[in-house]
């Protein structure tokens, strides 16, 4: 589903964010990106959802080149990947019902399917009693679970998270990655950035771990501190 090939990115400024990075993921799979600060992490789920472009090489999606999709083309792609951040993004005078609905009143959905699908994820996030809470109302792990809810309302083929549990306290974090777990075995594809490597190392998930712009290991278990 996911290809890059031969992936680098140069900033403006002469930073290498990524160098000659070649990666395929499956349909399914769920993916962990390990590494510390500035290891290249955001900026290549950057380039899976054509926030930037790669300097060389090729990211495909579906087959396709998103680098060369027109400006009117990105949107569409948007709508195949949910995206979580690490400062949530959230709307502060909305309900968390109203910042999950927003995204699908931007599909241009009827009424009737968004309070069905909105209550549903919300629903699915463990927020049922929460919905009509603003997002100063809710705690650090909440306010994550509902831009997840916000990240998969619209039913994304992919789900890329960077660094969603980077705020929260290490039982919050826990929680977050089950529930990110619990997506993935409902069929969407989950990428998640992180420098917790012990994180990672709590499940059996593929992980692939970036160094300096670099892929220095993929598919085992990150062992030791300073080898991330």
């Amino acid at each position: 589903m996911i290809k890059l090939l031969n992936v680098s990115k140069i900033y403006p400024n002469g930073v290498k964010a990524l160098q000659d990075v070649s990666i395929t993921i499956e349909k399914g799979e769920f993916v962990f990106l390990v590494g510390p600060s500035g290891a290249g992490k955001s900026t290549l789920i950057k380039l899976l959802f054509r926030e930037e472009k790669p300097t060389y090489g090729q990211v495909l999606i579906a087959g396709k080149n998103i680098a060369r999709l027109k400006k009117s083309q990105v949107p569409i792609l948007r709508r195949n990947i949910g995206v979580v951040f690490q400062d949530f993004r959230l709307l502060e005078d909305r309900t968390a019902f109203e910042n999950v609905s927003f995204a699908m009143e931007v599909l241009e959905h009827s009424k009737k399917e968004i309070q069905q699908r909105v209550r549903h994820v919300l629903t699915l996030v463990g927020l049922k009693d929460r919905m009509n809470y603003y997002p100063h109302q809710l705690s650090g792990g909440e306010q994550q679970r509902v831009a997840i809810a916000r990240a998969i309302v619209n039913r994304p083929h992919i789900l890329a998270a960077d660094e969603p549990t980077g705020n929260l306290d290490p039982e919050t974090s826990k929680e977050i990655l089950k529930l990110l777990i619990d997506i993935n075995r409902r069929g969407t594809t989950v990428i998640m950035a992180t420098h917790e490597w012990s994180l990672a190392n709590k499940t059996n998930h593929r992980v692939i771990t970036l160094n300096k712009g670099r892929v220095v290991g993929d598919g085992e278990k990150v062992l030791l501190t300073h080898e991330v």
